[in-house]
């Protein structure tokens, strides 16, 4: 049924269906766009990966519902906990943590979101799927080859943009937080030997240069805390508070720049009313 180009294709659509899903998802309770996912376009591979195994895998059992509802819900649910397993032993972090969650397994995977993915496996087999198979074979081979090696190509360049900003990302939240600790040690020195001027220049000083790291690294801390809200450490007690205290520069620092934002909107608007008076 299908050939490799299309199972490429298929995955890909599958992949920004998923992402789709994920956003309206974690968007609507939060009543703010969140845009999901380890990379940076709007797809999410591992429902392009889920969503081929079950069609591939489940074939011969597609005219038992139950069978594709159960054994979609174990695949599914196997995949997101080795994903899981996997980004933490690359990154030391969580990117999803259901342990508040009943019924979890280690906080990777949870009853809730398994019966979910159950429900979508149904919702791909009986009715997406035949149509997408349809779509994509009446694209033509040429088409569709060319359109396959545009999204490898796409994807794979994501992929290996994403690694390194998530490897600069743990690198961040280190150094923001050995910057605090050592700006906050070397204030607790000065206070023996310098007055009271001269501290408060030492502090404002060392403030600047913590203010520069913060800007240096803010883009990409923001995209992944935003991308992922429920980012922590699964173990490690100092990379957990590490990742705490870089939250928290990276929320003071939204609320400071929108801030900055609406006073500029609001000079510029007395601008020019000043100057409509004129």
């Amino acid at each position: 049924m299908y050939n490799v180009d299309s199972v490429v294709l298929s995955f890909f659509i599958y992949c920004v269906l998923g992402w789709i899903c994920e956003v309206v998802y974690c968007s609507v309770p939060k009543r703010k766009f969140i845009n999901r996912g380890f990379l940076f376009g709007p797809y999410l591979p591992i429902y392009g990966f889920g969503a081929m195994t079950v069609i591939l895998l489940l074939e011969p059992v597609f005219d038992y519902w139950w069978a594709v509802f159960l054994l979609g819900m174990l695949i599914t649910s196997a995949m997101e906990y080795v994903t899981s397993f996997a980004l933490e032993k690359l990154f030391k972090v969580k990117l999803w943590d259901y342990s508040n969650m009943k019924f979890n397994i280690n906080g990777r995977v949870c009853l809730l979101n398994s019966t979910l993915f159950g429900l979508l496996c149904l919702f791909i087999v009986y009715v997406v799927n035949e149509p997408i198979y349809g779509f994509l074979s009446g694209l033509g081979d040429t088409l569709v080859d060319v359109l396959a090696l545009v999204v490898v190509a796409v994807m794979s360049a994501d992929c290996a943009v994403s690694v390194n900003k998530m490897a600069a990302f743990r690198k961040a939240v280190e150094d923001l937080s050995r910057a605090k600790a050592e700006a906050e040690a070397r204030l607790k020195e000065a206070t023996a030997f310098l007055t009271p001027e001269g501290l408060a220049e030492a502090r404002q000083r060392l403030n600047k240069e913590l203010e520069f790291r913060r800007d240096r690294y803010y883009g990409n801390l923001k995209r992944v805390f935003h991308s992922n809200p429920g980012l922590t450490a699964r173990s490690g007690a100092e990379l957990r508070e590490q990742l705490s205290q870089a939250r928290a520069m990276i929320e003071q620092m939204s609320v400071e720049r929108r801030t900055e934002r609406r006073i500029r909107r609001e000079e510029k608007r007395a601008r020019r009313e000043e100057a409509k008076k004129k």
